[in-house]
């Protein structure tokens, strides 16, 4: 069922390629900066890359699979019209894009944070990430989308606990949250007169952040998490 939103309040009309417009402003900043001498965002491009691909195939799967059953999907109003199977190029992008900007976030971070500690941030977030879970799970009525995001979210703070070194992990994961929310927020009709990306009801609990829905922040944790984890991977086997 999609979500009645008022068009009174909206800033944007239907305008095609407004989500690819979002991936190109989420990808310019972090490309531009890339050369900045103090972070060199630009050698740690190879692993950002083999990361978010590695983590992009569950992702895509995923996605295909809910939106072949219609548990969400998207808006052809906004989108340019080239898919990818069933996905709009726009959202096969959103898995590569996403994760550059964020990646850059956390090298920022290690860079101007570097004296600082986040070990009890971190504690703080092993215990809040478990908790939001569980929250989804009480609240009604819990879809496939609340059940995949509480397993996906679980299985990589695993990984991420087996990894407690990687201390700037969280500071970046908040960070990143900022503009992953504002950027879903304009995808789930904050700013639109119709969401560029619907969601079945039924498959997600019925409180929103906004217009977001709350699984979206487990499902962001495992996506940016994911990669970060798989980034550090890959920057450690070059030193090896």
């Amino acid at each position: 069922m999609l979500r009645n939103v008022d068009s009174s309040a909206k800033i944007f009309s239907p305008v095609k390629g407004l989500y690819l417009l979002l991936d190109g402003l989420t990808l310019f900043f972090p490309l531009v900066l890339s050369f900045d001498q103090r972070v060199h965002f630009f050698s740690k491009w190879r692993s950002v890359f083999f990361a978010s691909l590695i983590v992009a195939i569950p992702f895509l799967i995923w996605d295909i699979i809910f939106t072949e059953n219609g548990f969400w999907g998207f808006n052809a109003d906004y989108l340019v019209g080239l898919n990818i199977y069933n996905l709009p190029i726009e959202e096969v992008l959103f898995f590569f894009v996403v994760p550059f900007a964020c990646a850059f976030i956390y090298e920022c971070c290690k860079y101007y944070f570097r004296s600082t500690s986040f070990k009890f941030l971190n504690r703080i977030l092993f215990f809040v990430i478990p908790l939001y879970a569980l929250i989804l799970s009480l609240l009604e009525p819990t879809g496939w989308y609340t059940l995949s995001v509480v397993i996906s979210s679980g299985i990589v703070l695993f990984m991420w606990l087996r990894k407690p070194h990687f201390q700037f992990i969280g500071i970046a994961f908040l960070i990143s949250l900022v503009p992953f929310l504002l950027v879903n927020g304009v995808l789930t009709g904050g700013a639109t007169s119709q969401p560029v990306v619907w969601y079945s009801e039924a498959q997600k609990v019925a409180p929103r952040i906004w217009t977001i829905p709350m699984e979206d922040v487990l499902y962001s944790f495992t996506l940016i998490v994911g990669v970060l984890l798989g980034t550090e991977y890959f920057e450690e086997r070059k030193l090896r």
